[in-house]
């Protein structure tokens, strides 16, 4: 099980017509940025969590943001951060002073895989820049020892050989973008084998964490008394990160999500975190009307204990997606808490 700080937290998507490659708005990290590009877990905090800061540039641009200016300025902070061998850790800064490790990632895997697809998409056509080569080479290096060959699947890391749901569908999300990015800079080769091991890895995340008789995704190997986090949360990543569903496609999946937890999760009932990915699910999948209803209860939460700069890059995707749509929030609302849960975590 994660650690606390993924209380606050949340995945990943792959390109899809959601996905805008370029727009005129930006990613403004605000508050949740410093002037030497580091990015905030929460709200003119000094500490910074790169499993966070990281995800939240992703979820950004795959909201429709441009990311580039916070995402070159967040790559050369990490760069200088950087373990020797590929991993981050977690950075605390005291006044006056300069950032200064203060614990352990909490999921190698993840973390380094977000990197890595960081990387890939701010890389131009020409390939990734020489000065990010040793990076991403390292990266990739410690991602590769953390994968299980027997299962096929990723660990947590070097110290928990624990495999999670989300993370590997984190990994599976990074290595599609990858391959993506390998065929754009004219390496063909690369990305078929990328791409290979995507398919791969999605196979294995099948064979290893789908309950055929509840119908859902484990969240972990292990075993565990269910909740909203992880467990309830798990199975809207698939939709975020265009995995393959073998039994029934991405909408109806939402569909049976909405109505079994939608209300549950805008109320706050079994989980106190805003959980804006979910909103993000529902309007990659088509539903508008759930995506205006997060903007219209997290709204007042922004930059309280309650809200994290992942919280704040899908609540700025989200806004400038549906900013037509304001005046429809009430409605909005209306018309998904009608669908009100049954569901338990």
């Amino acid at each position: 099980m994660r650690g606390l700080t993924l209380l606050l937290f949340v995945g990943l998507f792959a390109s899809s017509s959601f996905t805008a490659q370029s727009s005129s708005s930006q990613f403004v990290p605000g508050n949740y940025g410093s002037a030497d590009g580091a990015l905030l877990l929460q709200t003119n905090g000094n500490y910074v969590e790169p499993y966070f800061a990281t995800k939240a540039l992703i979820t950004a641009r795959d909201a429709g943001l441009d990311i580039r200016q916070a995402g070159l300025a967040w790559i050369r902070w990490a760069l200088q951060r950087q373990r020797n061998d590929g991993r981050f850790e977690r950075y605390c800064q005291k006044a006056g002073a300069d950032w200064s490790p203060c614990g352990p990632a909490d999921a190698d895997d993840s973390m380094l895989a977000l990197w890595l697809q960081l990387l890939y998409r701010l890389a131009p056509d020409s390939g990734i820049p020489p000065e990010w080569q040793t990076s991403a080479q390292k990266a990739q290096s410690q991602l590769a020892k953390l994968r299980n060959g027997r299962l096929g699947i990723y660990r947590v890391s070097g110290r928990n050989h624990v495999a999670l749901f989300m993370d590997n569908v984190e990994v599976y999300s990074a290595l599609r973008d990858i391959a993506e990015a390998q065929s754009r800079f004219g390496d063909q080769q690369a990305a078929k084998r990328t791409y290979k091991q995507a398919e791969n890895l999605a196979a294995a995340i099948d064979r290893v964490f789908w309950d055929n008789h509840h119908k859902w995704f484990r969240a972990s190997m292990q075993k565990n008394q269910p909740a909203f986090y992880p467990d309830v949360l798990a199975q809207v990543y698939p939709l975020l990160a265009d995995f393959p569903l073998k039994n029934e496609d991405a909408r109806s999946a939402w569909s049976g999500w909405r109505s079994r937890f939608a209300s549950a999760w805008l109320e706050d009932k079994y989980d106190p975190h805003p959980w804006g990915l979910v909103a993000l699910a529902a309007m990659k999948v088509g539903d508008q009307s759930s995506a205006l209803c997060w903007l219209s209860r997290a709204e007042p939460l922004r930059y309280s204990l309650r809200w994290n700069i992942l919280e704040e890059a899908v609540y700025q995707g989200l806004e400038q997606k549906l900013q037509a749509r304001r005046s429809t929030y009430a409605l909005a609302c209306s018309k998904t808490m009608d669908h009100r849960s049954a569901g338990q975590p």
